[in-house]
């Protein structure tokens, strides 16, 4: 295989994925933001994968090896000129590395722990608990690394209705059940890396939207619709009243008022396009995963490759599975 026709053909693949995930309509949230995770990790692999490539024929020709059309020459002996070429691969690697470690720390200073933790009160869901911390700013997020953990604050549940408070709850516990404070840690680092890039921006902010849709039908299925809704729109009118220093980010208010319109408008899912992006997302996945093994020096046997395939799985498919049971709301 040449290094251009890898890179083309890796960078075809990453574009039909994600235009087939940008446009969502009749996909359930689970599935597209499995599109766009694996679409995600795609665009950040491969700037490293065309420069090892590239690197590496470029070495192998230095080094005497006359291949036609250069490539990636992954199953033969690695020379002193072929090993130096995977360098420019490596330092692309080591920055996604880097923002990874950085928003790895963030999350796990995130965590509620010590005195905090101790102060809060334990909140029972269907999803799992929530804790409640004793604060007068309004606040609900899902977040952690080592011990991810659904925190509101008592000052967000205060100003809600019973019904309004267990949505809230429901929400947040679904985050943690579902996986996705992990996944936002490593998603984030790649949107940090390469948020100029619109594909990756497009990604990101798809994958944002698609996770709080999927806590949003978790919540909506314990709590029901309106209550949800009345919750979101109670939500929205108390942060758009916060501080700069402890209003969301931006993009939330628009990502809110989509997640209403959405609730507003429920639309079942369709087969042929869940089909089509599960397609998409899964082989996708699997060339990403086959080509990641050969160029870590991974045998080229059938036990290589289904370990490969087993852990893009458990990565990339994330956001279609729960971990745990749903249990009996408090």
């Amino acid at each position: 295989m040449s290094a251009p026709a890898a890179g083309l053909g890796f960078f075809a693949v990453l574009v039909g994925l994600s235009a087939l995930a940008g446009r969502r309509d009749g996909v359930p949230p689970r599935v597209a933001a499995g599109a766009h995770l694996v679409s995600l990790i795609g665009w950040a692999l491969l700037p490293a994968v065309w420069l090892a490539c590239s690197g590496s024929a470029l070495g192998s020709w230095l080094g005497g090896i006359r291949t036609p059309g250069g490539g990636c020459l992954l199953g033969l002996d690695h020379g002193q000129w072929q090993l130096l070429g995977y360098l420019p691969g490596t330092a692309v690697l080591g920055v996604l590395v880097w923002h990874t470690l950085r928003h790895a720390a963030a999350a796990r200073r995130a965590e509620v722990r010590g005195a905090a933790l101790s102060k809060s009160v334990r909140r029972p869901t269907s999803a799992g608990e929530v804790w409640v911390v004793p604060s007068g700013h309004p606040v609900a997020v899902a977040s952690g690394l080592w011990r991810c953990r659904a925190v509101v604050t008592s000052g967000m549940l205060a100003s809600l209705g019973g019904a309004e408070r267990q949505a809230v709850c429901e929400h947040e516990a679904a985050h943690v059940r579902l996986g996705h404070p992990r996944l936002l840690v490593v998603c984030g680092a790649v949107a940090a890396a390469y948020g100029r890039l619109r594909p990756v921006r497009q990604a990101w902010d798809g994958l944002r939207r698609e996770l709080e849709a999927a806590a949003d039908d978790e919540a909506a299925r314990v709590v029901g619709t309106e209550a949800l809704l009345s919750a979101l729109i109670h939500v929205g009118m108390l942060m758009g009243r916060e501080t700069p220093a402890v209003a969301p980010g931006p993009g939330w208010a628009e990502h809110l008022r989509w997640r209403v319109a959405r609730l507003e408008r429920p639309a079942s899912p369709a087969p042929w396009p869940t089909a089509v992006v599960s397609t998409a997302t899964i082989a996708t996945g699997t060339a990403m995963a086959l080509v990641g093994c050969m160029l870590a020096g991974v045998p080229a046997s059938a036990a290589g490759a289904s370990a490969c395939l087993a852990v893009v799985a458990l990565v990339g498919l994330r956001p279609t599975w729960a971990w745990g049971r749903h249990g009996a709301p408090g």
